[in-house]
């Protein structure tokens, strides 16, 4: 293998393995943390495609592990209006220039996840409404702006919902997430046989990293490393748009 294939299989091995160890021990984070590197190697289309399809099988490796624990009403209840969103979301993301776009959805975060340390001990952060609502918003933000994590977030602070139990009821939701956002764009990535191999090896290894580190961690330091995953989903969304709009 040539020098530079290596650099390019090594840095996307990388970049997948913090992604999936991130993912294994906060819940979430896997497109946030390894997209920006899968892009700068492989380009927009292939680096998202990428990122869709290991995020979906790193999702379904920790499913795999942990559907006895998983709340599935809990989850339901946040991915049925997700489902339903990616539909409005699909026809403002074809209409809505995307740098203005990017820059109202991460402010739109920001305000979500600073909302939700103020309602967490309101009625409402525990009923019903609250979790429909987060739902249908990281719906429309998965298709609009590739990134889901940050409004469940904010609703798990927002509910108190349980580090532990979050980290791994959301798996669930990643996974039919990223499946319908690769069925909508109807393909795979095309690279050499070695990057593949990189990637799921990377996968892997960051999940059984993940396995053995999330139990040793208390569950108040994962829920600040989620939050401060979906802050830095939302600023990087900020600043995406805001380079892109300079840029002209």
């Amino acid at each position: 293998m040539l020098s530079g294939e290596l650099a390019t299989v090594l840095s996307l091995a990388a970049a997948v393995f913090v992604g999936a160890s991130t993912q294994r021990i906060s819940g979430m984070g896997f497109a946030m943390v390894a997209s920006p590197f899968l892009v700068l190697v492989l380009g927009p289309h292939a680096g998202i495609t990428l990122v869709n399809l290991l995020g979906a099988c790193s999702s379904l490796m920790i499913f795999v592990q942990v559907f006895r624990q998983v709340q599935y009403k809990k989850v339901m209840l946040i991915l049925i209006p997700a489902m339903i969103m990616t539909l409005p979301g699909a026809w403002v993301a074809a209409r809505v220039d995307g740098p203005w776009l990017s820059i109202g959805i991460s402010l739109m975060v920001i305000l979500a996840l600073v909302s939700s340390f103020l309602i967490r001990n309101l009625p409402a952060a525990q009923g019903k409404g609250l979790a429909i609502g987060a739902g249908a918003v990281s719906g429309f933000m998965s298709v609009t702006a590739g990134v889901s994590g940050p409004a469940i977030a904010g609703y798990a602070v927002a509910s108190r919902w349980p580090q532990r139990e979050f980290a791994v009821s959301v798996q669930l939701y990643f996974l039919v997430l990223s499946c319908t956002s690769l069925l909508a764009k109807g393909g795979l990535p095309q690279l050499p046989v070695g990057q593949w191999i990189g990637c799921f090896a990377a996968m892997v290894v960051g999940i059984l990293l993940g396995n053995y580190l999330a139990p040793k961690i208390p569950p108040k330091y994962s829920r600040v490393f989620v939050v401060l995953i979906a802050f830095a989903g939302a600023l990087g969304l900020m600043i995406e748009g805001i380079t892109a709009l300079a840029g002209r």
